[in-house]
């Protein structure tokens, strides 16, 4: 896997990210910028974020298998929190 970036069509999103993480990407982009290359972040962010939907979607499509046969949820109601899912 290249460190560097090769340009491609993308769409861009807004995430926060933990400071320090921040302040450490920016750091590393000034340092390939001098050396006249650009850090190819998007592809690992991509595959995390593919994992991360790979379960996610996962979970839902259990959650819609399980409630079948439910009646519909309000949606004005808070829902439950459930801190096992962290």
């Amino acid at each position: 896997m290249s460190i560097f970036k090769n340009d491609r069509e993308v769409k861009r999103m807004i995430f926060n990210i933990d400071a320090d993480l921040a302040e450490r990407l920016e750091r590393a982009r000034e340092d390939a910028r001098s050396f006249d290359k650009r850090l190819d972040v998007d592809t690992p962010v991509n595959k995390a974020i593919e994992k991360f939907l790979h379960k996610a979607e996962k979970k839902l499509a259990e959650m819609r298998r399980d409630a079948k046969g439910r009646p519909p949820r309000d949606n004005a109601s808070p829902a439950p929190e459930d801190e096992t899912d962290a």
